[in-house]
């Protein structure tokens, strides 16, 4: 169960400082408060920051998916035009043998010679066949590849594009929160002057344990972090008007602080004291 936390950098600035007016708690407590609200915002923002180079190794990470698309797409139309001119030299050989089987056909002696030679002939020519579907069928993967080309090649302008902008926009949202970070650092100091050193040492033992979450209001007989009741001793003192001493959590250890009214006795009856009288 979370806190509920007075801000005095909350649209409701004057909240704390109304409450202090209406409440009892130990004079410190809205310092301790602001600077658990400082805190938090600096603890979000740094981890923020810490989050950014991620951010930026993510987006080099596309940018270098998009390029690996490309080597990958020009290295398959490399292969694909070496099997093209592969295939029309296979063509070209089978034709030539065939050409050169016909040539010896002529001069042969007997019908046996003749008849393997053109058994020969029809062979090439069914490879010659063969291999030129083959080329045929290269040269349409080939126009998928050199399509594949352009579309990559496309992808990775636009990934440049895209990128090189989102990179920028980081570099001014890291500047912006480091700005932001150490300008709630420099408030937490000049906050942190006015607390006693005894004092802040127990904020900040506390923060290390719970971090941004050092102080719980006591409400409803509650510690508000951990839900585990409060003692009704350390309730009525948190709600005394002279609370000089600072109260703990059992359970949680956090720094406990009331923002209930102070109850006050009703004034009595100036009639019925004359009456008396």
């Amino acid at each position: 169960m979370s806190a509920r936390f007075c801000r005095l950098s909350d649209p409701q600035a004057s909240q704390l400082k109304r409450c202090a007016k209406i409440t009892a708690m130990h004079p410190a407590i809205p310092q301790l408060l602001e600077l658990q609200h400082l805190d938090q915002r600096i603890g979000s923002l740094r981890t923020e920051l810490d989050g950014m180079p991620k951010l930026v190794r993510e987006a080099d990470a596309k940018l270098n998916g998009a390029r690996a698309a490309v080597t990958g797409a020009k290295e398959a139309h490399t292969q694909a035009l070496a099997r093209r001119k592969q295939l029309e030299l296979d063509v070209e050989q089978w034709k030539t043998r065939a050409k050169k089987y016909r040539e010896q056909s002529s001069s042969v002696k007997t019908n046996e010679a003749y008849k393997a030679l053109q058994h020969e002939i029809a062979n090439a020519e069914a490879e010659v066949s063969k291999a030129e579907d083959a080329v045929l069928e290269q040269m349409m993967a080939l126009e998928d590849v050199e399509r594949r080309v352009k579309h990559v090649d496309a992808d990775l302008r636009e990934a440049e594009q895209a990128i090189t902008a989102e990179k920028k926009q980081l570099q001014v949202q890291y500047g912006e929160k480091k700005k932001r970070m150490e300008a709630h650092a420099l408030q937490r100091a000049e906050i942190a002057k006015n607390v006693s050193p005894d004092l802040l040492d127990l904020y900040t033992r506390v923060d290390k344990r719970h971090p941004g979450s050092a102080l719980s209001e006591a409400r409803d007989e509650q510690c508000r972090a951990c839900g585990v009741r409060v003692l009704p001793h350390v309730l009525q003192l948190l709600k005394t008007e002279t609370d000089e001493e600072v109260f703990r959590c059992e359970t949680c250890g956090r720094i406990l602080y009331s923002l209930e009214p102070i109850p006050h006795a009703a004034p009595k009856d100036s009639s019925t004291g004359a009456a008396n009288s």
